[in-house]
């Protein structure tokens, strides 16, 4: 079962605007003769990297395992590792594949721990209790 990310509106501005203006660079570039033909690759890169994870980021949960992907962040954790789910914790340190502030902190293993900001949390939340009844869930 495929969960895509949540998007914040703050998130698409920020994005957008960098894309946008990576376009108007581009322009610049390419009718500006004298200019070298890497800048316009550094952008095509950088405009790239921010589309793959503005339509690339969600989340599979899919045998047993939850998958998340973030553009060109990505990971697997055993559902049978994972402890504890705090819904609606906006987590500020470590590894954030998400593109919105209202998420999930999940904690797995020993001392793991991810945010992940699916768009239906509760049925996340559910698909992934379905799984592993084990899982404690915190709701903030």
């Amino acid at each position: 079962m495929v969960f895509k990310s949540g998007k914040a509106i703050w998130a698409g501005v920020i994005i957008w605007a960098v894309v946008g203006l990576m376009f108007f660079n581009g322009f610049l570039i390419v009718t500006d003769k004298s200019n070298d033909p890497f800048y316009l690759i550094v952008i095509a890169l950088i405009t790239a990297l921010l589309l793959w994870v503005w339509f690339g980021t969600y989340y599979t949960i899919e045998n047993q395992q939850l998958r998340y992907r973030s553009g060109p962040i990505h990971g697997v954790i055993a559902i049978a590792g994972i402890r504890k789910i705090t819904v609606g914790k906006t987590s500020f340190v470590g590894l954030k594949p998400s593109l919105d502030s209202s998420g999930c902190v999940i904690a797995y293993n020993k001392y793991d721990e991810v945010y992940l900001s699916p768009k239906d949390q509760s049925g996340f939340v559910q698909e992934l209790v379905k799984i592993n009844p084990a899982i404690e869930v915190i709701t903030q």
